[in-house]
């Protein structure tokens, strides 16, 4: 009796996996379908990324789990003038060969200010998110801005002081497609604020909502808002 139920068992179970297979070939067969119309970059971005997943799941060949560097540990304080005096400016560091680069436009002012940024920046991939200057002079107004691959992309959004600025990163929400944060709607640093993402390999930019304080707009489930978007 005991041959016979695992007999059937084993006959089930092959049975269910040529199932499965069967469907997970109809579901590529309708994404190659889906691939001849036209999409926008951000649903194929994400597609891509999905799939990705999937075959990392399937053939084992995923990265290995370990500690990854930090922001913190990448970008640096570099005095702009090479002489360890004001102004300070962001470099963001080589992890192979330890080199630092300069990042454009990112003059801070004082070192106790270029500390206070430096640890708020946020990583996206290959894209840095971190308050500077607006004027470049490091005084407010204040900005988040995009840099990636060692270049200036955009100044996302004007938050006015810089407390204000290190508020909105420290309350951001981001994944391996975008950044989430709350700015000013009318890009003056005064309120009405709003929800802002940033697509990091694009650089396109969403805005919704409206919300009389930075903390009203923080509250408003930012990081389930950006997860629905992506």
């Amino acid at each position: 009796m005991k041959k016979i139920i695992l007999a059937v068992a084993f006959v089930f179970s092959s049975l269910v996996h040529a199932q499965v297979d069967q469907e997970v070939k109809n579901l590529l067969n309708q994404i190659r379908a889906q691939l001849n119309h036209s999409h926008d970059q951000r649903t194929l971005l994400r597609v891509r990324e999905r799939l990705e997943g999937t075959l990392q799941l399937l053939t084992g060949d995923g990265p290995t789990p370990g500690p990854t560097p930090t922001p913190r540990n990448m970008v640096s304080c570099i005095a702009r003038d090479n002489d360890g005096r004001d102004p300070w400016i962001l470099a963001v560091r080589d992890p192979s060969t330890l080199a630092y680069t300069k990042l454009p436009n990112s003059n801070v002012g004082s070192l106790a200010n270029c500390e206070q940024v430096k640890n708020t920046v946020v990583q996206v991939r290959d894209s840095y998110f971190s308050c500077i200057s607006k004027d470049y002079d490091g005084r407010d107004p204040w900005v988040i801005a995009h840099y990636r691959d060692g270049a200036l992309i955009s100044k996302v959004n004007n938050l006015g002081t810089l407390p204000q600025c290190l508020q909105a990163l420290q309350g951001s929400f981001h994944n391996r497609q975008a950044i989430a944060f709350c700015g000013t709607k009318d890009n003056d640093g005064r309120a009405p604020w709003m929800q802002i993402s940033v697509i990091e390999q694009t650089g396109e930019i969403h805005r919704s909502g409206s919300y009389s304080s930075l903390e009203q707009c923080q509250s408003s489930k930012l990081k389930q808002k950006l997860n629905k978007k992506l």
